[in-house]
């Protein structure tokens, strides 16, 4: 059932629960702060969490070297926290399905969610024409139940260009970039869209609404959807990549199909591969999160970054043979490492 966007009186600040304080969310934590939102964090237990509700959240600024220590309200379950104007969930996408669940009784209230995350969004095939009769995109949402808890009438989709790290439990530092891109997925500004970016008006992170935030998810897609894969199966970082002539060759055919699925759906850009490989080779020797992942033994975002796209090309009739490629051999490390289907043992 669809609700109105949840606004909050104009007599108090907004009420904002992050949902997910990683380096994300911990640096979108601080922004709401700064501009005079109440803000809630809501995360998995574990040190993080319990060094933020012991000491505070101490947030860093590489730029500037800069500090500051908030004091958020913090719990690992929504019915201890007050319902918000607004939730802002930043958990990749492996974890969406088990957030959704958790803020249910948000959403059924008419809270208002922001989800900022890589990859492709459960909701895309419900906002195109040229993918047939099916909105389920079971790569990212097997069963549909993500689209059914979170359909896309009540979301925004957010798009991250900046970076930052957890430098230790309760501890981030924002390294560098400053944009966070918000959108309806049904494209045009609403005035949810509008709040929410008032409501970061202070903050170190500059929001900038969207007439359409599909083609702003997928013009991140192009970069994310053949470097993070790369970095994640060789250890190397962005620079030895786009270093090396073959490696970047076979980013580029990566970025060919992915612009053409995009295409096939109606999602049209002008970015061309060299374009996105150059945005990326400015970030220096940088490793992807999906190389840190890979580092730290956690199961990566390979569904949302590329099996969401392979699925797409079949459903479109688009070749993708470097997709397919590079896919089956990191799904296939994955299965090694006890994170796929099978252990491969």
């Amino acid at each position: 059932m669809s609700h109105p966007p949840a606004s909050p009186p104009r007599s108090r600040p907004p009420r904002i629960t992050v949902v997910g304080p990683g380096a994300v969310g911990a640096t979108l934590a601080g922004a709401f702060a700064a501009s005079g939102a109440e803000v809630c964090l809501l995360g998995r237990p574990g040190p993080h969490l319990d060094a933020i509700a012991a000491q505070g959240l101490l947030l860093r600024r590489r730029e500037t070297g800069a500090e500051v220590r908030h004091r958020f309200p913090t719990a690992h379950d929504a019915a201890r926290l007050p319902v918000p104007d607004l939730a802002v969930v930043c958990v990749k996408s492996q974890y969406l399905l088990p957030v959704a669940r958790g803020i249910r009784t948000w959403v059924e209230h008419g809270v208002d969610v922001l989800v900022v995350a890589n990859g492709v969004p459960w909701w895309l095939l419900s906002t195109v024409e040229h993918a047939g009769q099916e909105p389920v995109l079971r790569s990212v949402d097997p069963d549909g139940e993500l689209l059914r808890l979170l359909p896309a009438e009540r979301v925004m989709s957010g798009v991250a260009h900046f970076s930052s790290a957890v430098d230790g439990p309760g501890r981030v530092t924002h390294v560098s970039g400053t944009r966070l891109i918000i959108g309806d997925p049904s494209g045009g500004v609403s005035q949810r869209v509008t709040h929410c970016a008032e409501a970061l008006s202070a903050g170190p992170v500059r929001p900038e609404p969207s007439t359409d935030i599909r083609r702003d998810i997928w013009e991140k897609l192009l970069g994310n959807v053949n470097l993070n894969p790369v970095s994640a199966l060789t250890g190397a970082t962005v620079l030895d990549i786009l270093d090396d002539p073959d490696v970047r060759q076979v980013c580029a055919a990566m970025f060919a199909e992915t612009a053409a699925v995009g295409r096939a759906l109606g999602i049209e850009s002008a970015m061309t591969a060299d374009d996105r490989l150059d945005i990326a080779r400015k970030l220096g020797a940088f490793r992807t999160s999906m190389l840190q992942d890979a580092d730290h033994g956690r199961p990566l975002e390979l569904d949302a970054l590329v099996g969401a796209v392979r699925e797409l090309a079949r459903r479109t009739g688009v070749p993708s043979p470097s997709l397919d490629a590079v896919h089956g051999l990191l799904a296939l490390r994955e299965r090694v490492r006890g994170h796929g289907e099978s252990s491969g043992s």
